[in-house]
C-alpha cells in the first residue's frame, strides 16, 4: 500500500511569536532548521525520488536536508501553501483579537464559517490542497512512500478530508512544527496510521 507522509514545516520566528504568517515567505529559525535535520533520520529506510512542498521557503527548507540525503527532487506545489490570512497576515494573535475580536473567536470556534478579509476560507484551502494531494498520490504505485511538506492549517484540512471530518473540528487535531502524519492508501481508500508524530524530534 502507499504510505503518504504529511509534515508541517519546521518552526519560524512567526510561529514562536504567535504571528499569523499565512503567505508571508518566512525562513525557518534555528530550531526549525534543527527540526528539518532531524526529519532526515525519520526517512532513513525510505525511497523518496521526489519530495513535495508548497512554494513557500519554510517548507522547502524543511524538505532540503532529506532531499539532499536521498538525492530527491523538490517539487513545489502552490496549492499546498498555507491559508491566506489577508489583513491578518503579519499580525500577532493579540493584535488581531484587539481589532477583530468576534472574527478571531469564530476562527477558532467555527473555522469553517470564517473568510478572512482579503484572504481565504478553510473550505477554499481544503479544496485546493485536497486536489493537489490526490494528484500527487495517483502518480505512484501501491508500494510507494510519498513525502509532502505543507503547513499547519493545510495539513489539518487534508486530514479532515481523509476522515470525512467537518472543518469546524479541525482545531481538535494537533499539528506541531516538524510533526509528521502518515496516511495509508490502497485501491483509492485512505485511512490514518498516525497523526503528528514528533517523537523523533526529541
Amino acid at each position: 500500500m502507499k504510505k503518504i507522509y504529511l509534515a508541517r514545516h519546521g518552526q519560524t520566528d512567526a510561529n514562536n511569536s504567535l504571528t499569523f504568517q499565512g503567505h508571508i515567505d518566512n525562513h525557518l529559525n534555528s530550531k526549525g532548521l534543527l527540526q528539518a535535520k532531524k526529519i532526515v533520520d525519520y526517512f532513513t529506510n525510505h525511497n523518496l525520488p521526489k519530495i513535495y512542498t508548497s512554494d513557500l521557503i519554510r517548507t522547502v527548507e524543511t524538505a532540503r536536508p532529506t532531499a539532499e540525503i536521498h538525492n530527491s527532487e523538490i517539487v513545489k506545489i502552490p496549492a499546498l501553501k498555507e491559508i491566506s490570512f489577508g489583513e491578518w497576515e503579519g499580525l500577532t494573535y493579540d493584535e488581531i483579537k484587539a481589532k477583530w475580536p468576534k472574527d478571531i473567536e469564530t476562527f477558532f470556534k467555527k473555522p469553517a464559517a470564517v473568510k478572512i478579509s482579503g484572504g481565504e476560507s478553510f473550505s477554499e484551502v481544503q479544496n485546493r490542497a485536497w486536489e493537489a494531494f490526490k494528484e500527487i498520490v495517483q502518480e505512484y504505485d501501491d508500494e510507494s512512500d510519498i513525502f509532502i511538506v505543507s503547513h499547519g492549517g493545510t495539513v489539518r484540512t487534508i486530514l479532515c478530508a481523509v476522515m470525512n471530518l467537518d472543518l469546524n473540528e479541525m482545531w481538535k487535531i494537533s499539528i506541531d512544527n516538524g510533526g509528521i502524519s502518515c496516511i495509508l492508501q490502497l485501491e483509492n481508500r485512505c485511512w490514518i496510521k498516525n497523526i503528528n508524530d514528533t517523537n523523533f524530534l526529541k
